[in-house]
């Protein structure tokens, strides 16, 4: 397929029905904007040009679709360009704002629509293979749907079962509106027959647009080859036009992505209420739990096990941890056989070695808990650096904002934080020291010592007898 063909994707839309306050094809999915899986499997055939037909909000979307392009280049090959359709005036004005920009390229154009992010690269290579091998000049992707609703239908000859054209649902006669055999809006067509083919188009139509299903039509009365392939799975075709649409687009990328990953060994306990993007890496073995969000730029490792409504955005977990129920991570890194949780909220520069446990209702910000060190119960650790195997206490906070500046506490390998203790950063605690349960501390602790800041233990005997008296 290398260098033989070229690739349109239109991306001119404005999205009336979800605002048109933005471009239609950079509407947020899990998959990123929704032009951009279209973009992959455009790249999947190595295309010798890809060109983005653009027009409402076109700058944005340009500079989307380059940042794309730079972001991916083991995906991308040929070369990338932009066409302006000034006017929406229907799909073939779009491919024919797309001429000049395939000047001098000979072999199949693929069009594409940027808004149907879930036409698979198999769907594709089924399509231009069957192009190939039945010499067509046109061809369409297809799919039978049980309502096809507004989907533009495939009339076909009775006798043959050749494709005569295809019809807009809106311009469908009674009886061929009953057909459930959809166009998806994919087509390959030759490049020396689409020029010509698109200034032949009329708007003489229920919507006065320039169809460009039209030219199945014309190349059928030319006598020229038409062909279609069904796509690998009939909800590859469904584009979005609401948000309704949106909603049906997400749930399928969704299960898709989480059959791809079961497929790879990764566990579910309840696919279908876990949401995973795009750019998350998820390694064979890890296990996932109800209602569990793995956001942006998180990288889980061989064994890590999320038992359940957690959220995890811009973070790397190794192996063998186990994050526990209701834990919010967020810029962290975490070593390997750690626990945290559960309650747990790890905000950002949060830096967890191996074996280190972090507990129910700990919170821990642009700190760093060395191997082996644990924080079980209710503290907050802020600007902290925590040593080798250090214990600290239940409540135990750091104090590092004195209302104007940050400041870092330190605690030194081994030492033992008591329950209740308060340290006033910027404070030190040496190695293998004690801070005793409910002190506050202000200076720092040698090596090895203990340090108290309680008030002296006061007993009054009897007292409550005499009180009862």
């Amino acid at each position: 397929m290398e260098n033989s063909v070229a690739v349109v994707i239109l991306a001119a839309g404005k999205g009336s029905r979800m605002g048109g306050k933005g471009a239609k094809v950079l509407v947020e999915t899990a998959e990123g904007p929704l032009i951009a899986p279209v973009l992959r499997t455009a790249c999947s055939l190595h295309p010798a040009r890809v060109t983005v037909v653009v027009g409402f909000e076109r700058e944005a979307v340009e500079r989307r679709v380059r940042a794309w392009w730079e972001e991916n280049p083991s995906r991308t090959s040929g070369e990338l360009r932009f066409a302006v359709q000034e006017e929406q005036r229907g799909t073939g004005d779009a491919v024919q704002a797309a001429i000049p920009s395939l000047e001098g390229f000979v072999g199949e154009v693929v069009i594409l629509c940027g808004d149907a992010p879930l036409i698979s690269e198999k769907s594709l290579t089924r399509l231009l293979e069957t192009h190939r091998q039945e010499q067509a000049t046109a061809s369409v992707l297809t799919a039978i749907l049980p309502e096809p609703g507004s989907y533009g239908r495939i009339l076909r000859d009775p006798t043959t079962g050749q494709i005569q054209a295809i019809r807009e649902a809106k311009d469908a006669s009674p009886l061929e509106f009953l057909c459930h055999e959809i166009n998806s809006g994919v087509y390959v067509v030759d490049s020396a027959f689409l020029p010509g083919a698109l200034q032949h188009l009329r708007a003489d139509n229920a919507q006065s647009e320039y169809y460009l299903t039209d030219i199945f039509q014309r190349a059928t009365e030319e006598g020229q080859g038409v062909a279609s392939a069904f796509a690998e799975r009939a909800e590859e075709v469904c584009g979005v036009n609401t948000f309704a649409d949106l909603h049906l687009i997400e749930r399928y990328q969704r299960l898709s992505r989480c059959e791809h990953l079961a497929a790879t060994g990764v566990r579910f306990t309840d696919s279908s209420s876990v949401y995973i993007h795009h750019t998350a890496e998820i390694a064979e073995g890890v296990s996932l739990g109800p209602n569990t969000v793995i956001g942006e730029n998180v990288v889980l490792h061989h064994g890590v096990t999320v038992e359940g409504l957690c959220h995890i955005s811009n973070s790397t977990v190794g192996a063998n941890t186990t994050i526990k129920w209701g834990v919010k991570i967020s810029g962290a890194e975490i070593g390997e056989a750690a626990a945290v949780g559960p309650f747990a909220h790890l905000r950002e520069k949060t830096s967890l070695g191996d074996e280190v446990k972090v507990g129910n209702f700990v919170e821990v910000k642009k700190s760093s808990l060395a191997a082996g060190s644990k924080a079980s119960h209710l503290s907050y650790l802020g600007d902290a650096v925590v040593e080798k195997e250090v214990n600290i206490g239940a409540g135990t906070i750091t104090c590092n904002y004195d209302g104007e500046n940050k400041f870092t506490t330190t605690i030194k390998e081994g030492a033992f934080i008591g329950s209740n203790s308060a340290l006033v950063a910027p404070v030190t605690i040496g190695e293998g020291a004690v801070v005793g349960a409910g002190s506050t501390i202000s200076k720092d602790v040698a090596p090895n010592a203990l340090a108290l800041t309680r008030a002296p233990q006061k007993e009054l005997p009897n007292w409550r007898t005499r009180k009862r008296r």
